[in-house]
């Protein structure tokens, strides 16, 4: 093989993507998800059990107890976890001292930039509005040294207004130095448009997923803040968290919610010093040292790696050998989400970059783009192969079973051992793995490739980070395909 080097031209195409949590969307993100095994999953070992007894045998060794000056009461919260204290505030928190907050232990504020009214005799046409306290508010909170995200109100019926509403989030940000995520706030006003819309689940969700790749292409984080019963009824709740960061709305002190979220809002009734309202009052879950908002101390020369992160070593390992390079001289952007293209690149840059002849074999590709020889070749030795339509999925975001998979065919063509595989039934969501992917995600945990995003989950379907990427390059390369790498030296 020649020498492995990506192309400028990938660099700049990860760049317009780039973005924190989630993740995204993914989530895809600095943010481990909170995942709570399934109630379906104990009801199978157990079916006697009943919902109380299911949660109780759930939760018992997963979570753990954590007091909140600012409602006096204590929470049941994930075991595994730092966490940060959080507000979120509209123009009804009125005037905010936003000094006393940062004082009071605060550590981040999410805000709410505007809204879309729900009902026309408000505002006809169900404009957007911004909130006539959002520049107050941020201006106050980041010059307390506050780290913030926003939020917008969605009524949003269709794609587009998804579309209208995240770009009226993304242009009036344009100016703040955001740090956490940007939000559609998904919830019905009785009588309001999106409760009398009679929409479906898939169309809900295509809406939410419409807003989050529209965040997502901007370069922010994108995050869906929904309640625990509403989610569940009305979204694919299971798309949703691997695409974004999820915030959970559930006042209550041991929330029975079985998916994933980063964020937790668990009252609306904090008392915090510097608001004289009641403030609705969060918890941030994060692992690392670090929290997602806070600048990492440069390593390796990329300003956004810290020397702690937990993905450093692998970035060093994939930059040194020239497997993958940053988005720019100074940054790696290790939460961006990598693309099925991408990844084609990455393999055929390894492989010695062959010669390949271009034949219309994807309706979405097209000849002389900086991708084409790299899917070219991925299909022709069906390491990567399209969808039934057609298409290859240029710009669609590649999952973790994706990316096992295609390391599998990958092994496969290369004399590489595939016969080892594991048993997957120690975490809680091996059931969502596709059929597909199902042997080569047994091989890739028996390798110790990868590994669950967290001890009881694999997130098959969440979206793939460059971090991530990293990380699963480097097990295999200095494990099973430790060879690839010798005869290349």
């Amino acid at each position: 093989m020649k020498k492995r080097l990506i192309s400028l031209v990938l660099a700049l195409c990860c760049t317009a993507g780039s973005l924190p949590s989630v993740l995204a969307a993914d989530t895809i993100q600095t943010t481990e998800p909170a995942t709570i095994p399934s109630v379906q999953s104990a009801q199978s070992a157990d079916a006697s059990l009943s919902d109380e007894d299911v949660f109780s045998k759930i939760f018992a060794n997963n979570k753990t107890a954590l007091y909140s000056k600012y409602t006096q009461l204590t929470y049941q919260v994930p075991s595994g976890y730092n966490v940060a204290h959080g507000i979120d505030v509209s123009k009804w928190n009125y005037d905010i001292n936003w000094t006393k907050v940062k004082n009071d232990g605060i550590d981040f504020a999410i805000i709410q930039v505007g809204k879309r009214y729900a009902d026309t005799e408000l505002l006809p046409g169900h404009a957007l509005y911004q909130d006539p306290k959002f520049t107050t508010y941020m201006e106050g909170a980041i010059d307390a040294g506050i780290p913030v995200g926003v939020y917008v109100v969605s009524q949003a019926l269709t794609r587009d207004e998804a579309i209208e509403e995240a770009n009226f989030a993304l242009d009036r940000i344009a100016s703040y130095d955001i740090q956490l995520p940007i939000i559609a706030d998904l919830e019905f006003y009785e009588n309001g448009r999106l409760a009398l819309s009679d929409l479906s689940k898939e169309e809900m969700t295509q809406n939410a997923l419409a807003f989050c790749e529209t965040i997502r292409a901007a370069g922010y984080e994108p995050m869906l803040y929904t309640s625990k019963n509403y989610f569940e009824r009305n979204y694919d709740a299971e798309q949703l968290s691997q695409a974004a960061q999820i915030w959970l709305a559930n006042y209550t002190q041991d929330t029975q919610y079985a998916g994933s979220y980063q964020y937790w809002q668990y009252s609306s009734e904090g008392k915090v010093d510097g608001i004289s309202a009641n403030t609705d009052c969060n918890f941030c879950f994060y692992q690392g040292e670090t929290a997602p908002w806070e600048k990492p101390t440069p390593s390796i020369n990329f300003a956004d790696v810290s020397s702690s992160a937990w993905y450093a070593k692998a970035v060093e390992y994939v930059s040194t050998n020239n497997l993958m390079i940053g988005t720019s001289d100074t940054l790696f952007s290790p939460s961006l989400s990598l693309t099925r293209t991408m990844m084609a690149q990455i393999l055929y840059s390894f492989a010695g970059s062959p010669s390949v002849t271009y034949s219309n074999t994807f309706s979405d590709i097209q000849d002389k783009r900086w991708y084409t020889d790299a899917v070219m070749w991925a299909a022709e030795n069906n390491i990567m192969q399209g969808y039934g339509d057609r298409t290859f999925g240029v710009n669609d975001i590649i999952t973790r079973e994706q990316l096992v998979s295609v390391l599998y065919r990958f092994s496969q063509n290369n004399q590489i051992d595939v016969s080892t595989l594991d048993d997957l039934s120690s975490y809680t969501d091996a059931s969502s793995v596709s059929g597909y992917a199902v042997t080569p995600m047994q091989w890739a945990v028996a390798n110790k490739i990868v590994s669950g995003r967290t001890a009881a989950t694999l997130a098959p379907r969440g979206t793939t980070t460059r971090a991530e990427c990293a990380q699963i390059l480097m097990e295999y390369l200095t494990g099973i395909a430790a060879s690839l790498m010798e005869k290349t030296e």
